[in-house]
């Protein structure tokens, strides 16, 4: 099975018990990624944060990323899926055009997700109500 983990997952690797048994039960026939856009959201955190102690957990979730994960970069067959999922997004919550830009990067992350056949790990509820909408993203929380 080939999966692609979002940012709220890699955050709370070695922290969470549930996750951590999880990835243990994976096999060498597992493929476990995560988007380029999650180093980009990791990078900003460390950027944006001015606690020396946060930004050390966060550096080294970047490292972890960056060392054994595969990183899936952004990929044009991408642009119409995300297109898809952001008007049935936008119309199914009824959100005004400023609203929408805050789900831009998981619109994109499960864009990316349906495009390479992965299934999207989150513990972000955005993607249950993105499930609803476009039967093409397979989605599971590993924390839930």
């Amino acid at each position: 099975m080939n999966y692609i983990l979002d940012t709220n997952i890699v955050s709370v690797i070695g922290e969470n018990k549930k996750l951590s048994n999880k990835l243990s039960t994976l096999t060498n026939n597992d493929n476990v990624s995560v988007s380029v856009l999650s180093i980009y959201e990791a990078e900003y955190g460390l950027k944006n944060t001015g606690d020396p102690i946060k930004q050390k957990e966060i550096q080294k979730n970047i490292n972890f990323m960056k060392e054994y994960f595969e990183i899936i970069p952004l990929d044009l067959k991408e642009s119409e899926i995300y297109a898809q999922l952001k008007v049935a997004y936008k119309n199914y919550t009824g959100m005004n055009k400023n609203s929408m830009k805050k789900n831009d990067i998981d619109l994109l992350i499960a864009s990316s997700a349906i495009a390479n056949n992965e299934v999207l790990v989150s513990n972000d509820k955005i993607f249950e109500t993105i499930l609803k909408l476009d039967s093409r993203l397979e989605y599971e929380n590993w924390l839930a």
